[in-house]
């Protein structure tokens, strides 16, 4: 019995010793490119101002949290909230989470032209639009029957795809 432990820990050893050499060849081999990536020539790295600016560009995909209404108890049954979508910001995502022990018909108002979603009693659900035009939009939730709408809305917008 004692035999077969320690030649146990002696295979385990001995992996372990292989798994080590293998890493600190991995590790050579890496450092290895870092040397050769560091033999570029400065033509061929952008100067500092160019990548500061590059980074700084990446700022400009900004999402804004433009409603955020959480226990919401309408006793009309509707709830409704104005958004000012800014020219140039194509898309928004809005949440609904519906408590109501009926569905709600969700809908959004812009230019005239409405659309309409659906959702179940007791569920939430997230919707994407990607072709949004400037100015103001209103989202409207209402139960089906009347009753008081319970629950959470929120509306993100943005300048770049989610």
């Amino acid at each position: 019995m004692k035999f077969n432990k320690v030649l146990s820990l002696m295979i385990v050893g001995a992996a372990l010793c292989i798994g080590g050499v293998s890493v600190y060849a991995n590790v050579n081999a890496i450092q290895g490119e870092d040397i050769e990536l560091n033999n570029l020539q400065s033509d061929d790295i952008e100067p500092n101002a160019q990548q500061s600016d590059a980074i700084e560009n990446i700022g400009v995909r900004s999402q804004n949290l433009v409603i955020s209404d959480v226990k919401i108890s309408q006793s009309n049954g509707t709830y409704e909230r104005v958004w000012s979508q800014p020219k140039g910001w194509k898309y928004y995502r809005f949440y609904v989470k519906n408590t109501t022990g009926t569905k709600v018909n969700v809908q959004i108002q812009q230019n005239g032209y409405n659309q309409n979603y659906n959702l179940s009693a007791n569920a939430s659900n997230v919707w994407t639009q990607s072709a949004a035009v400037a100015g103001d939009h209103k989202i409207v939730v209402s139960t089906s029957d009347g009753r008081k709408f319970t629950g959470d809305v929120s509306v993100r917008i943005a300048d770049a795809p989610f």
